[in-house]
C-alpha cells in the first residue's frame, strides 16, 4: 500500500523484453539505497516487486496483465518514472490510500497553466464514472490528487508548483498515456 506522495523521480535505464514479460531497469538515488529485494516500490502508480539493484539502478519484472492495464508497457530508456516507497505502519499517511493496482492508462487531454498552478484534463473511460467524484481522492502516475471537475468524458485535476517540480508530470505533454488509480473507497461503495 501506498499514499501517493512520490518520494522520488527516476529513470528508465534499462528495458528487456522477453515474449510478455518486461525487466524494466530505473535509476535511483533516494530509494536504492532504502530498500531491498523483494520490497514493494509503486513505478508511475503501479506496485511492482523489486528483483535486483545494481549500480544505482532498480529492477522490475511487469508481467503481461500490468502491462496491459499501464503504461509501463510504452517506457523507453531514459523516460521519467515516479518512484514511491511502500507505506509502513508508522508512517504519515499524507496522501490517501493507494493500492498500486492501476486501473487504466488514460489519455492526458490538456494542460493548462494557471496563475502559480497547472490544470491538467485527463480522458475518462465511460466505464470509470461511476468510480470517480468532484473533491474526491484519485491517483494519477501515482501521485494522490483531488479530483476538481467531471465532465462527460473527462475529469480536471490542479497541480501545484511543488507537485510539478518533484513529479514527472512535468515531462508530461498533451496525447502521453497517464496511469489512473481510482479511490479504493469508491470501488467498494
Amino acid at each position: 500500500m501506498f499514499t501517493g506522495i512520490i518520494n522520488e523521480v527516476g529513470r528508465v535505464t534499462k528495458i528487456l523484453r522477453a515474449g510478455s514479460l518486461h525487466k524494466i531497469g530505473i535509476g535511483s538515488k533516494i530509494i536504492y539505497p532504502l530498500n531491498n529485494i523483494s520490497d514493494s516500490i509503486a513505478c508511475n502508480g503501479v506496485c511492482l516487486t523489486l528483483s535486483a539493484k545494481e549500480k544505482n539502478s532498480l529492477f522490475f519484472d511487469a508481467v503481461k496483465s500490468t502491462l496491459e492495464k499501464s503504461n509501463l508497457k510504452r517506457l523507453k530508456i531514459g523516460d521519467f518514472v515516479n518512484l514511491e516507497q511502500a507505506l509502513k505502519l508508522q508512517d504519515k499517511l499524507g496522501g490517501h490510500f493507494v493500492l498500486g493496482h492501476v486501473d487504466s492508462e488514460v489519455k492526458l487531454k490538456k494542460i493548462i497553466k494557471k496563475s502559480g498552478y497547472w490544470n491538467l484534463e485527463v480522458e475518462l473511460p465511460v466505464i470509470f464514472k461511476k468510480f470517480i467524484i468532484e473533491n474526491g481522492s484519485i491517483a494519477v502516475e501515482g501521485i494522490s490528487l483531488t479530483v476538481k471537475k467531471i465532465f462527460a468524458n473527462s475529469f480536471t485535476v490542479d497541480i501545484i508548483p511543488f507537485t510539478y517540480e518533484n513529479t514527472n508530470l512535468k515531462y508530461k505533454r498533451v496525447g502521453d498515456w497517464l496511469n489512473v488509480e481510482f479511490d479504493y473507497l469508491l470501488k467498494k461503495s
